[in-house]
């Protein structure tokens, strides 16, 4: 009787395990078969180019992308985007109907978007104010202090890229300008802090289509807008005639070579020979000998000047972050290996970062940093200056 009974209990327990077992599987191939059609849960199918399908309702088209309506695995409907170039094929109404009833679902037509040609020439113009004013009467401790400055930026940029061409361009011209007051009287003069135009080129051509590495030329100008005479006034106070002027000194910097360019917003440009063009287009500033040493047959400073330079690495990046940040920033290296003295390395940057505040106005950072990497001690002259700033582009 005890072995019988031992026997009979086993096999209810087995019986009821089975009976587990199955109502378990069959829960879960429920599960599974719900979110299956959850998944694919509308009209239209979405063939990709990996073999899978997407059951859903396609909202909008654009010349790129797709814009479909879809169930997930917890009915819930969700918004999602596929790229074009993902996609094999797109069957619109290939099932009778839809699984669930979602205004999102209706039978409204696909919204199609046409996408604006990209322009192949692209501007961009910003203008920076600075002003500072100091007025103080009966200082308690030293005496009192009145000044006035004003500092102005213009920035303007001309790029050209076309889709399909192996031609791009970069053209971008800077300009800082400032003066100061040291008083309010009449004797007191306004006299120029800084006047530096400067102009930056890269004209590129891939060496083949869709390559990262391109075949370019960097140019570089600089010079002053403003005749400047003795004391760094706008006037000859001194009677000591002009010592600056527009192209008098001015700077021409060639530096052919390759590019790589990775992305929209990095570029970094060797170049393993530059030349400097230097020279002036007045003779009586250049009589002064600041500027050249070398005579010409007349006895008479030399008007132009060319050397060679050497190396040149320039490294360049643009970058925008969510329509509110944007940097220019701009850091060339040169090292004038043709000297029969000293080897330098120079270093030259220029970085301009701009904080969006509203619509066009800005919050303007420019910081110019130079030196000798090879001095030392290493001193290198940094300068930065803060703006508040109108930018377009267009």
């Amino acid at each position: 009787m005890k072995i019988t009974t031992t026997t009979t209990t086993t096999t209810t327990t087995t019986t009821t395990t089975t009976k587990i077992m199955f109502r378990s599987v069959y829960y879960v191939l429920l599960f599974i078969l719900i979110g299956v059609n959850s998944l694919f849960a509308q009209k239209d199918l979405i063939q990709k180019k990996d073999t899978t399908s997407i059951r859903c309702k396609i909202l909008t088209e654009t010349p790129t992308i797709y814009t479909y309506a879809y169930l997930n695995a917890k009915n819930k409907v969700k918004k999602s985007n596929i790229l074009k170039s993902n996609v094999e094929n797109i069957e619109f109404n290939k099932y009778d109907k839809n699984l669930i009833e979602n205004s999102v679902f209706t039978d409204k037509e696909v919204a199609v978007y046409s996408e604006e040609p990209i322009k192949s020439y692209q501007y961009a113009i910003a203008v920076g104010l600075n002003l500072s004013n100091i007025l103080e009467f009966n200082a308690p401790s030293g005496p009192d202090k009145k000044s006035f400055s004003a500092t102005t930026t213009l920035d303007f940029g001309l790029d050209y890229y076309k889709e399909g061409s192996r031609f791009a361009m970069t053209n971008e011209l800077h300009w800082v300008f400032a003066i100061q007051k040291s008083g309010i009287s009449g004797s007191d003069r306004i006299q120029r802090v800084s006047d530096d135009f400067t102009t930056l080129h890269d004209f590129s051509f891939t060496l083949s289509k869709n390559s990262k590495w391109n075949a370019n030329l960097i140019v570089k100008n600089s010079t002053s807008v403003f005749t400047i005479y003795d004391g760094d006034y706008f006037k000859d106070y001194n009677n000591n005639g002009k010592i600056q002027g527009f192209l008098s000194p001015y700077q021409v910097v060639l530096s052919p070579g390759i590019k790589y360019q990775p992305n929209d917003y990095f570029r970094l440009s060797l170049s393993p020979y530059s030349v400097r063009l230097y020279g002036l287009t007045s003779q009586q500033i250049a009589n002064t000998g600041f500027y050249t040493q070398e005579f010409d047959s007349n006895g008479d400073y030399d008007l132009f000047n060319y050397e060679q330079l050497g190396a040149e690495l320039n490294i360049w990046y643009d970058r925008k972050y969510k329509k509110w940040l944007e940097m220019q920033y701009r850091l060339g290296f040169s090292s004038d290996y043709f000297s029969e003295t000293d080897t330098t390395v120079l270093m030259d940057g220029m970085f301009i970062t701009k904080i969006k505040l509203f619509k066009n106005i800005y919050l303007n950072h420019r910081a110019v940093l130079k030196g000798d990497l090879l001095q030392s001690p290493l001193k290198p002259y940094y300068k930065q200056t803060i703006l508040l700033s109108f930018a377009k582009s267009f």
